[in-house]
């Protein structure tokens, strides 16, 4: 059979696109098929026409006659020794013989040809081929010139210049004859542009050069991330050069399209395609021209186009790509600006030789430069060398190769980027580099072929075990034997533990001390006078949960929560670092993600959508078709101030796309450690050292936010803002505004006529009158302008580009492309991806949006569990983790890990509404405890327990920065409850010392704290001294801290001694001058209860030592301010 087939040549047919990638398109290649399928098919048709003529037939005297009437020249195929007659049955029984012979060599055959297309790309043939300029021109770092090309060719590319040329400059012809020569100079940021070229000179740079752009940039026209640009010099034009590798027939497509209008009396340049022999500078050659025109900006010709069509073309043909500059007379011809080229040569019917053998020459090379760190029992970064397999599954980077793609290999990467193999060991030659991408191009095949290989799993079913990467399940609280203590499934839980350890609740709390505990937990200030009075006359039941209603629907319950996801958020007002203290980088309009977040507490927003919005809030309505944005629209996309809350410097002209890259990881940092309690960020540079999150992963995740953050089409942070209004609105506000304006000039200069009228008649009423009509008009018009402010928000922009891995974390070290999506440890298989929700809006990649579902699906084992533990934290001092942003394996295990997921799973099923979560925790007896207990029981229980994990009493809290300064302003009476709007300024002294400014307003000094300027390092510096934050990315937990400053704040700060004294009059004003009812009013104002006999005796006293001292002229405001500096006002009870 294999010597029939042998003898029938099938020619493959093929196709190419003429599309800028590079295309390798095979034919149907029959193999072994097409001969045998050819020979059953004469031989069936032969025996049917036998059939058909089998009168015929019967005339011949032998076999062999019948042989030959079916046009089979050789006899000795088949030639009996006796003749014989005619035989009807026989003839029908060779008929189906022969058929069936044909269906079964058929079958056969195909089967051969499903086996050989797994290896059709290793089979030489003719095919079409594309060579595209934009997919394979490189000008980073370690490339080469003349360059290589995908299929494995050397010096295919060649980056050239002209030599010649006559006449001045202002005259000169530039000459294309041959004598080309190599540009031999690389850079980067080559005219402080984002563009890495070859080029003629550097230091300074000075075109011809030829290279990529590496950011989107507008010079005139708008070039893309990725995008060839090329340009010709003041004394050469710049060649691009391509030689053929291969005979065939030749289709050449692109175009230039000059960019820039910068230089000279005109805004065009010269192009050419030319076809010649190799450039040789001593002789050059007479091109032939195929092609030429002028690229003329801003114009019709700015696209000089060319198409050129069955070329016949040799190995080792060349094609040149030439632009020079027009010359127009002047000394500065318009040289040195940006064209894109493209360029695609696709030559059909090219031959195509074997692919290199696997088993023969690439196992072979990469033992002998591999191997050795990558084929060892435990081999590095997990990448397994010595089989195909083992490249195919690749390591913690994901696959070395991607069959049929050596772009996207991460092998060839580390292999022309000189990384691998390592500094000191002998790199690959150009040979070796050539052979080894032919090899992956043609889909490395090999001999003993593993298939499609899963990539290799860095996560493992042990390592779901952790109890955080775990669903969160509801357990059956436990029977417990003081059933009487357990007023919910939280007291189970807790008392669950304690008698497991031998110990029981405390005694509730008083009600003073219970209430003001709640007070200072949902508000942030202590209890009102009126309010103690209420409460502690409530005797009814259910008064305590009754109370917590009352604060959870009071307007300051969502300035208390708010500030405290703030801190994870990492809120400030401010843009830069901040590293200036007398300097403030104000970012506009921030302070309106800061009242969303009051505002969703204070609605008791679903958790769920709360995050949604944040992460995603652009992506959920169409803001940019809608003519009028409702404040639904204005709240989701001021929701995404979240992702802008972190320092962005690239406003700055010396930062590029690294200090871009840094914005992107901050963002990280700031989403997995406040949403996901991780600390993703140790996974940035290598796999995570402690929790099973490979390198992928964090790319995996960070490319959710790229569209939007997208490096190389950045948008800088002063130009990334929205208005608060839609595009229809700001037009129809502006065109108001211009005729308000012009109008008012109009009024302006009538009013200057009539003021200067009236200086010539002084005090002729009529005059006096106009003036002050027009005034009154003047002022009435003014306000009739209408304005819009800015929204801090997030949105996707620009051109999309693929997501990389950076190799070790280095912005300019990119590695494979990755397909976004989310972390495989908390998956239930392998990594899903982010796939875009049908609901997204149009024209957004929807890739947050489904970041955002993924977070929030109910049985997400983070996300529920992180805010229940952070409410927990906040309500007890600690959580039941203790590392509130760190939930993975080097984080602390839970106190209480079966209450955590109790209260998860309540949580999510009762809408994800913190404020019933609030009732579950606060209505407890583990929450009502008091602080203290008999001092013989407290001794066994700090034995058993001394830092009180498992809660056998309340822990004493000292009430945080900003709650320390509007407690102050409660009891002293002049605290501003205006909510909202811009912050309130502080002053900027060189000494850091810092004050609240006044203004607007006489009382916006004493707004609340959560209103003041938020900056990241220099914070008022009151509040600095208790422990409030810098907040260089965010802040997942405060810390706190006692020192000898805090309290020389309280003694001698002017802003205490002010407060203290209207504490005084306010004191006063309640007591009329008795004695003791004033020691009883100052108790209730800053301590929430009435003094005891000993506490009361003592302050009669010290008012009247105070008094008979001469230096004490206020004896009840020093008193006063005692009472803000005790421990017992500095902390929850």
């Amino acid at each position: 059979m294999a010597g029939a087939c042998s003898c029938i040549n099938v020619t493959p047919s093929s196709e190419a696109s003429t599309g800028p990638s590079t295309v390798r398109t095979f034919g149907p290649d029959l193999g072994l098929a097409a001969p045998v399928v050819a020979v059953t098919a004469v031989v069936a048709a032969a025996t049917v026409e036998a059939w058909r003529n089998r009168r015929r037939v019967r005339a011949l005297s032998d076999a062999g006659d019948m042989v030959e009437a079916l046009g089979v020249s050789n006899r000795r195929w088949y030639a009996p020794s006796r003749p014989h007659s005619y035989n009807g049955a026989v003839m029908k029984t060779v008929l189906q013989a022969a058929a069936l012979c044909s269906i079964v060599l058929t079958v056969f055959c195909m089967s051969v040809q499903a086996e050989e297309s797994k290896r059709a790309t290793g089979r030489s043939g003719s095919q079409s081929l594309t060579w595209s300029l934009g997919r394979q021109l490189r000008a980073e770092k370690g490339s080469k010139n003349p360059q290589p090309d995908l299929f494995g060719h050397l010096a295919v590319w060649h980056l050239l210049r002209t030599t010649r040329s006559t006449g001045p400059i202002a005259s000169r012809t530039w000459h294309r004859d041959g004598r080309y020569a190599l540009l031999k100079l690389r850079g980067d940021r080559l005219f402080d542009a984002p563009i890495h070229a070859w080029t003629f000179k550097l230091r300074p740079a000075l075109a011809p050069f030829a290279g990529r752009y590496t950011a989107a940039q507008n010079v005139g026209v708008e070039f893309r991330s990725g995008d060839v640009v090329i340009a010709p010099g003041p004394d050469h034009a710049i060649v691009i050069g391509w030689r053929s590798p291969v005979s065939g027939r030749l289709e050449i497509r692109g175009e230039f399209q000059h960019a820039q209008t910068c230089c000279g009396k005109n805004s065009q340049i010269n192009w050419y395609v030319q076809r010649g022999t190799a450039p040789d500078l001593v002789t050059g050659f007479k091109g032939v021209s195929l092609a030429h025109g002028r690229s003329d900006f801003g114009t019709p010709s700015e696209h000089g186009r060319f198409h050129l069509k069955d070329l016949v073309v040799r190995p080792g043909d060349f094609v040149y790509f030439i632009a020079d500059s027009l010359a127009d007379g002047s000394g500065t011809p318009h040289h040195g600006d940006a064209t894109r080229l493209v360029a695609n040569l696709t030559v059909h019917g090219a031959k195509v030789p074997d692919a290199p053998s696997y088993e023969k020459s690439i196992r072979p090379l990469l033992a002998k430069h591999c191997v050795g760190c990558h084929g060892k029992d435990s081999p590095e970064s997990r990448l397994d060398l010595r089989t195909l397999a083992g490249l195919l599954a690749g390591g913690e980077s994901g696959p070395a190769i991607v069959r049929g793609k050596p772009e996207l290999s991460f092998l060839m990467h580390l292999v022309d980027s000189g990384e691998m193999p390592p500094k000191g060991e002998k790199k690959l030659s150009d040979t070796e580099r050539a052979m080894l991408r032919s090899w992956i191009l043609f889909g490395a095949p090999a001999d003993v072929d593993p298939g499609d290989v899963a990539p290799l799993s860095l996560v493992t079913d042990e390592d779901r075990k952790h109890w955080a990467f775990r669903k969160p399940k509801r357990s059956r609280p436990p029977q417990v034997k003081a059933a009487h203590r357990v007023r919910s499934p939280v007291d189970a839980f807790v008392l669950g533990r304690l008698e497991a350890r031998r110990l029981g609740f405390a005694d509730d709390a008083e009600k003073s001390a219970l209430l003001r505990r709640a007070s200072l937990d949902l508000l942030g200030l202590p209890p009102s006078p009126q309010m103690l009075q209420s409460f502690l006359s409530d005797d009814r039941p259910g008064a305590f949960a009754r109370l917590i209603d009352r604060l959870l629907a009071h307007p300051q319950y969502g300035e208390r929560w708010g500030r405290h996801w703030m801190d994870a958020a990492g809120y400030v007002d401010v843009r830069l670092f901040d590293g200036d203290a007398a300097t403030i980088y104000f970012n506009e309009g921030m302070w309106r993600y800061r009242d969303y977040c009051i505002s969703a507490h204070n609605l008791d927003m679903p958790w769920d959508q709360f995050v949604t919005e944040q992460l995603a809030g652009d992506e959920l309505v169409a803001w940019d078709k809608l003519k009028r944005w409702t404040p639904e629209v204005q709240q989701k996309l001021i929701a995404t101030g979240f992702l802008r809350n972190v320092e962005d410097p690239t406003s700055e002209a010396q930062y590029g796309v690294k200090e871009r890259y840094d914005v992107l990881f901050d963002v990280m940092k700031t989403v997995s450690s406040s949403l996901l309690g991780l600390t993703l960020e140790c996974a940035r540079c290598h796999s995570h050292k402690y929790d099973p999150i490979p390198q992928r992963d964090f790319y995996r995740f960070m490319a959710c936010f790229e569209p939007a953050m997208n490096v190389h089409d950045w948008k800088k942070p002063q130009d990334r803002f929205l208005n608060t209004v839609s595009s229809a609105e700001k037009t129809e506000i502006d065109t108001h505004n211009a005729s308000v304006a012009a109008r008012l000039k109009v009024l302006g200069d009538t009013l200057k006529g009539a003021e200067a009228a009236a200086k010539k008649s002084p005090g002729q009423a009529d005059v006096v009158a106009r003036v002050a009509d027009l005034k009154r008009q003047v002022a009435e018009l003014g306000v009739t302008r209408k304005s819009y402010g800015k929204i801090q928000a997030l949105w996707d922009v620009g051109t999309d580009s693929p997501s990389r891995m950076l190799r070790r974390g280095e912005w300019n070290k990119p590695g494979i492309s990755i397909v976004p999506g989310f972390l495989e440890v908390l998956s239930t298989d392998r990594a899903e991806s982010a796939t875009r929700p049908k609901d997204a809006r149009s024209g957004s990649s929807g890739r947050r949006l489904s970041l955002a579902r993924w977070m929030t699906r109910p049985d997400h084992p983070l996300t529920a569990r992180v805010i229940v533990n952070r409410a927990w934290h906040h309500h007890f001092g600690t959580g039941i983790v203790a590392t509130p942003g760190n939930f993975g394996l080097n984080g602390d295990r839970p106190s209480h890990p079966e209450l955590l997921d109790w209260l998860s799973v309540d949580f999510v099923e009762h809408g994800w509404s913190l404020k019933h979560l609030h009732r579950r925790i606060m209505t407890s007896t583990t929450y009502r405890q008091a602080s203290f207990r008999d001092p013989t029981d407290e001794g066994r229980a700090v034995a058993v327990d001394p830092a009180n994990r498992l809660l056998w009493r309340a822990n004493l809290r000292r009430i945080e920065a900003e709650i320390v300064r509007d407690s102050v302003l409660a009891v002293s009476g002049r605290l501003d409850p205006t909510p909202g709007g811009k912050p309130v300024m502080l002053t900027t002294p060189t000494n850091g010392l810092s004050t609240v400014k006044p203004g607007p307003m006489p009382t916006s000094v004493n707004r609340r704290s959560v209103y003041l300027l938020a900056r990241r390092v220099y914070p008022l510096r009151f509040l600095e001294l208790f422990d409030s934050p810098v907040v260089p990315v965010n802040c997942t937990k405060r810390p706190q801290s006692a020192t000898v400053l805090q309290s020389l704040a309280l003694l001698n700060s002017q802003f205490v001694v002010d407060q203290a004294a209207a504490m005084a009059d306010r004191v006063r004003r309640q007591s009329k001058g008795d004695p003791v009812a004033q020691i009883r009013w100052a108790y209730r104002l800053a301590l929430s209860r009435e003094p005891d006999g000993g506490e009361r005796d003592a302050c009669r006293r010290f008012l009247a030592e105070q008094s008979a001292d001469e230096s004490g002229k206020d004896a009840l405001r020093d008193l006063c301010q005692m009472l803000l500096c005790t421990n017992e006002f500095l902390y929850v009870p």
